[in-house]
């Protein structure tokens, strides 16, 4: 059966109904169908956003616990981590430097290069 048969005997059936509706219900009927035509035939409004399965991005960005404070309260957490992260990083580098540069100017004194701790790590391992 292919979709016109199946159209067909669906016409058919719904036709063969109509002697039994008053004469209201029909009209009601008739109206209702009308208004729903009249809908469909206005120009769609265009809607803003991402078009996303099921609607997601609209669903999130009408949630009560995602709104502007919390966008930019939780870009001001990434923004500070990823700073303090980079301060850590040049602080670290700018220690190193000092060390290696105190190291080839020979301005450290010689118990600098003295590791008490290793020999005394060392006489106890040969024990």
């Amino acid at each position: 059966m292919n979709e016109q048969e199946l159209a067909g005997k669906i016409v058919h059936h719904l036709n063969g109904g109509l002697g039994a509706i008053k004469q209201g219900t029909s009209y009601q009927l008739q109206s209702a169908r009308q208004r729903a035509l009249d809908r469909y035939r206005e120009a769609p409004q265009p809607l803003f956003g991402l078009a996303w399965a099921g609607d997601v991005a609209f669903r999130v960005a009408e949630s009560r616990y995602f709104n502007a404070r919390s966008l930019l309260a939780l870009g001001l957490l990434i923004l500070s981590l990823i700073a303090a992260t980079y301060w850590q990083v040049v602080i670290q580098a700018n220690d190193i430097a000092e060390i290696d540069a105190s190291l080839l100017t020979d301005d450290l004194p010689i118990n600098a290069y003295l590791d008490n701790n290793f020999e005394a790590w060392l006489k106890r391992s040969s024990q």
